[in-house]
């Protein structure tokens, strides 16, 4: 499949399959996201050809990291807002992984600043750590186009230096969602899939793989998340 094809199908394959983005979301809480502002673009500046921006009525939220564990149902069911109320309290002892459920939170709240804000302080408390500084870079990717080509590298280097982490892959590719990247989309969720295809971030992978290659056959079956 060409370049411009597989950006076309992941195109239709992610921004129309709602239900699909819906459930690789809710590893984050997300699942009770608000429908996005068709008049807000979904990050700042312009991060595709003229004309091809992802802004308007899709089902793409604020870009945010999407975290590799589930929530409690109860704050599942909050809003963004309240997500993040409900994490700053988690996170006021300071524990690395509570502030990076509350930077993730923040940044679905389209808190972009100050998740940012928190990812540093997660870094900080833990240098060697490698969420945050995944988070730290989905953050400034929301912030506009050159922040966006930082990000991108950053990723790609983080995966680089840690192949193994399904963490770091799978928000590679959410990344290149919202770049409208389709060879780095699948490149990458294959990749979660072949890390462990039986995880939360691995079956969410290969489900959104499985629709990408309906799209790309008609509406067929054929699914690309076997590697």
């Amino acid at each position: 499949m060409s370049p411009a094809r597989i950006i076309a199908v992941v195109v239709a394959g992610l921004v129309v399959a709602g239900a699909v983005i819906a459930g690789a979301l809710a590893l984050g809480g997300t699942s009770q996201l608000a429908p996005p502002d068709p008049a807000q673009p979904i990050v700042v500046g312009v991060v595709a050809a003229p004309g091809q921006e992802l802004t308007g009525p899709t089902d793409l939220p604020p870009l945010a990291m999407v975290l590799d564990q589930g929530v409690p149902d109860a704050i599942a069911r909050m809003s963004p807002s309240q997500q993040v109320a409900a994490y700053r309290q988690e996170a006021a002892g300071g524990d690395v992984d509570a502030l990076v459920r509350l930077g993730a939170a923040q940044q679905r709240a389209g808190e972009q600043d100050a998740a940012a804000g928190t990812y540093r302080t997660a870094a900080a408390a833990d240098p060697g750590a490698l969420a945050p500084a995944i988070g730290l870079a989905m953050a400034e990717a929301a912030t506009g186009d050159a922040a966006m080509t930082r990000a991108t590298a950053t990723l790609a280097r983080l995966t680089r230096d840690n192949p193994e982490s399904q963490l770091a892959w799978f928000n590679r590719g959410w990344l290149a969602t919202y770049r409208r990247d389709g060879k780095d989309v699948i490149d990458s969720w294959k990749r979660v899939v072949t890390i462990d295809q039986k995880s939360a971030l691995g079956t969410t992978a290969a489900e959104l793989l499985t629709q990408i290659a309906k799209q790309a056959a008609g509406g067929g079956t054929t699914s690309t998340s076997g590697g």
